[in-house]
């Protein structure tokens, strides 16, 4: 902002940056970066806030840290205290606040609150030291080759100008960034697991495929499917499987690690992604899924549906176990169609050799050959197949 109120120079720069900005992470880098060069902010804290039940206190809000490069965080009283004006703020409106973007000040700490998706709310906090305003001033100064100082309240004046105007573009910005990413979040969910579906799938794999191509990097590919799946339908009801698969996505989500892609593939199969695994990494985690799916007692819902079928209450609980097949990149193949393939024949090879097993692929130097070693259940001996 110049001295007439006019966007010039940074104030244009940052409007065509957080314009040309594609995800919600880059629009947040691209402000700190701003405010760390520009508005001698150089304190910079982007939190997340998921609301509470209703009736819980505020202490348990869900709060979560996104780091910029080169920032410095607010410490931890700082923090706690500007957090919990947070807080206050929006349990003042009731959770319903007359905008989407609220802003404010509270020792010497500036936020801004941005409403994301359901409960979700994105703040940023931020706070300039002495020494990053002086050098702000030094540079401004150069900038437009005035060798005399500016008057110090004029100084704060422009600063404290050029950061509102800042903060106002970010936020309008966030808001639109929230909004696609909500539309894309439901474009790429199961509806009934809440896991990622199948077109998201594809676009995981075929990013982990390019970045392995091009880095080295190795990655895994689970094929799950439940085992007898049709019978739980038939004896307890169409709401008990969905029930089920349910309660599966959950169970496989906490057994992977939080960098892997997760999805529901259709009916009763889930795909994982392993993001650099290697072939012993993925068994490993295969296994572990295998095991809390088989110990697991799934309660069923019954409701009408379950009366049809002789369920007794929904109470009741089945267990069921899974098959599961394990093909690697690069090792067994480049492309996602033919990783995909893999893992889907060597999970029906676990169900030939008796269910509720990881089967690994392993391709042999006859081309016309592949190897499958079979794990779980027992450690049954590999099967070949002629293909």
């Amino acid at each position: 902002m110049d001295f007439d109120g006019t966007i010039t120079g940074p104030a244009s720069a940052l409007a065509t940056a957080l314009t040309q900005s594609t995800r919600l992470s880059e629009l947040i880098r691209n402000f700190g970066e701003h405010l760390m060069r520009e508005s001698g902010v150089d304190v910079f804290d982007v939190w997340w806030f998921q609301k509470p039940a209703r009736g819980v206190k505020s202490e348990a809000w869900a709060r979560g840290e996104f780091r910029i490069p080169g920032a410095r965080g607010l410490d931890g009283n700082e923090i706690l205290g500007a957090a919990k004006t947070v807080e206050s703020e929006l349990e003042d409106h009731q959770f319903n606040p007359p905008s989407d973007i609220l802003t404010g000040k509270v020792t010497g700490i500036h936020y801004v609150i941005v409403k994301g998706a359901g409960s979700r709310w994105l703040v940023v906090f931020m706070r300039e030291s002495v020494h990053a305003f002086k050098d702000w001033q030094a540079r401004w100064i150069a900038r437009r080759g005035r060798e005399a100082n500016i008057p110090e309240a004029l100084a704060i004046e422009i600063r404290e100008g050029m950061l509102a105007l800042a903060i106002g573009s970010f936020a309008g910005h966030a808001r639109r960034q929230f909004e696609l990413e909500d539309a894309r979040t439901e474009l790429y969910r199961d509806s009934l697991t809440g896991l990622y579906n199948s077109r998201y799938l594809e676009l995981a794999m075929d990013m982990e495929v390019r970045r392995g191509s091009r880095f080295g990097t190795k990655f895994c590919v689970l094929f799950v499917d439940v085992d007898a799946f049709k019978a739980v339908n038939d004896s307890h009801g169409h709401l008990s499987g969905s029930s089920m698969l349910s309660q599966m996505g959950v169970i496989i989500k906490d057994a992977v690690r939080e960098v892997d892609v997760v999805a529901r593939y259709g009916g009763d199969e889930f795909v994982l992604v392993l993001l650099g695994a290697d072939v012993e990494t993925g068994r490993t985690i295969a296994e572990r899924v295998r095991e809390r799916v088989a110990a697991h007692r799934f309660r069923t819902d019954t409701g009408k549906g379950g009366e049809k079928h002789g369920a007794k209450d929904c109470d009741e609980t089945v267990q069921v176990t899974v098959s599961i097949g394990l093909a690697a990149f690069p090792e067994n193949a480049r492309t996602k169609e033919q990783l995909l393939r893999m893992a889907d024949e060597t999970m029906y090879s676990s169900k030939k050799s008796g269910k509720n097993r990881v089967t690994v692929y392993e391709a042999v130097p006859e081309a016309d050959h592949i190897q499958l070693s079979g794990e779980g259940n027992g450690g049954q001996g590999p099967d070949e197949i002629t293909v």
